[in-house]
């Protein structure tokens, strides 16, 4: 080592690797770590008064660590404004224009099949699915029996799914 290095600076190279693996420890990162030592020795390396330094190693780690404590509050605050770290992955909320096609087809057939149904069983479907009644109460309300409306449900419902399956563009 050359004895022209000021003391601080001689410390530094000294204890280099141990800080190093300090540093990594705290934030948990070996590039950042290697940043922060860089930046450690970037601070004592013109401190003014190094000789009154008592333990100079002692004052490179609260250098190391108080950039590394900087480091983490700056991170966090990041985090906390950002939203934190973006995912390449990341899905998007909003249908994809291939989703919004495919939907609005299916829903243009089922418009297109209900229109084609009678009045009276369009009305059951609509009591049914729609207004979330049971069937006993479609039944009382259309004054038809409950086999009746369990009975047109059922073939709408096949249709439905005869639809579907006949249909290769879903």
């Amino acid at each position: 080592m050359n004895p022209d290095y000021p003391p601080l600076t001689a410390a530094f190279l000294r204890h280099q690797t141990e800080l190093r693996q300090f540093l990594s420890r705290r934030v948990d990162c070996a590039e950042t770590a290697a940043d922060l030592l860089h930046d450690t020795f970037l601070h004592i390396v013109d401190y003014p008064n190094q000789v009154q330094i008592a333990n100079s190693r002692a004052f490179l780690y609260r250098v190391a660590g108080n950039l590394a404590l900087d480091h983490l509050r700056s991170h966090a605050r990041r985090q906390a404004r950002d939203g934190g770290d973006l995912d390449e992955e990341w899905p998007c909320s909003c249908p994809q224009p291939e989703q919004f096609v495919q939907v609005w087809q299916q829903w243009r057939a089922v418009n297109l099949w209900l229109g084609d149904l009678p009045v009276f069983s369009r009305q059951m479907l609509y009591l049914y699915r729609i207004d979330g009644k049971s069937q006993r109460q479609v039944a009382v309300e259309l004054g038809v029996s409950e086999r009746h409306v369990e009975h047109v449900l059922s073939r709408a419902g096949k249709l439905l799914a005869e639809m579907r399956l006949s249909d290769d563009s879903y």
